[in-house]
């Protein structure tokens, strides 16, 4: 809960900051909110870097490099595809894995490089996820009752803890709504009923889709479909740099609402430069000329 002032800590241990610590810990007092934990995570940020082993023992963590081989393809496509039948359901995730497959296969088609290639397909297969298990309600909703953070949040606060929830839902705010909505005990009865609904999602009884941000959303997955069908179209060894970067394209859209929409301009524009890219005429190789001088020197 005291991240955002750890990395502070750290911020002005590494002098990134302009201020005084005695500042920044006054400002924290005056604040008046949660004042020993968040000085304490403010100086546990100055530790972290001012001396890192001491942070790990102190922390009884064993810092010993540990080599781990990279997620192979076939396992990136086995972790999201079941990610995404949580997410929807099992004809949503076999859409996903289907599209991925096409793709590998038209990388390995147009390039000999097979690690070039399986570059590409890694990349889409992270994009295409990204873009397709998007953070709507029904899956705000599924994660809070994910059981593996309900234990993890009771094995932090034990298990008496009172949650609160804070939502500000695209909806709402459609109609006006200009803060959060505050939910106690009755948040979890809500969430079930949220997430047993997610079968809704994209249909036109959906009530949260017609929020301009779920629309956008939903355009994104056909959009990044189709720019790397036109892509691969054009793939060959000299334009393989060049659909690599549009594959890793939704690492653009980070974050939710206003500063999600930004990130979609942003990739739409880069998008554009690409595909320029790919169908500018390419310079033929100029041949090289071999003129004999006399005295049997050769240019």
């Amino acid at each position: 809960m005291q991240a955002n002032m750890l990395l502070i800590g750290a911020a002005f241990q590494h002098g990134a900051l302009p201020l005084e610590a005695a500042a920044i810990e006054r400002a924290i007092e005056m604040n008046g909110a949660a004042v020993e934990a968040n000085l304490a995570a403010f100086r546990w940020g100055r530790a972290a870097i001012a001396d890192r082993a001491a942070l790990d023992a102190a922390l009884g963590r064993d810092n010993t490099p540990r080599s781990s081989a990279p997620e192979s393809l076939d396992d990136l496509l086995r972790n999201r595809t079941a990610e995404l039948t949580a997410y929807q359901d099992g004809r949503y995730a076999n859409r996903y894995l289907e599209d991925v497959n096409a793709v590998v296969a038209a990388a390995r088609e147009h390039l000999q490089d097979s690690d070039g290639a399986d570059r590409i397909a890694d990349a889409y297969a992270r994009g295409l996820f990204k873009l397709m298990a998007y953070k709507d309600e029904y899956e705000v909703a599924r994660l809070h009752l994910d059981t593996f953070e309900q234990a993890r949040l009771q094995a932090e606060f034990g298990d008496n803890v009172r949650v609160q929830v804070l939502l500000h839902p695209p909806l709402m705010r459609a109609f006006g709504l200009d803060h959060k909505l505050r939910f106690g005990a009755s948040a979890k009865p809500l969430f079930k009923l949220l997430r047993s609904g997610r079968r809704l999602r994209g249909t036109g009884l959906d009530p949260f889709g017609r929020a301009g941000v779920r629309r956008t959303e939903r355009a994104l997955i056909g959009e990044y479909q189709s720019l790397m069908a036109t892509a691969l179209s054009r793939l060959d060894p000299a334009t393989a740099g060049t659909v690599l970067e549009i594959a890793q394209l939704p690492e653009f859209v980070r974050g939710y609402e206003e500063i999600k929409l930004e990130g979609v301009k942003r990739m739409r524009v880069r998008a554009a430069e690409l595909i320029a890219e790919l169908d500018a005429p390419r310079q033929p190789e100029r041949p090289i000329l071999e003129v004999t001088f006399a005295g049997g020197a050769t240019s």
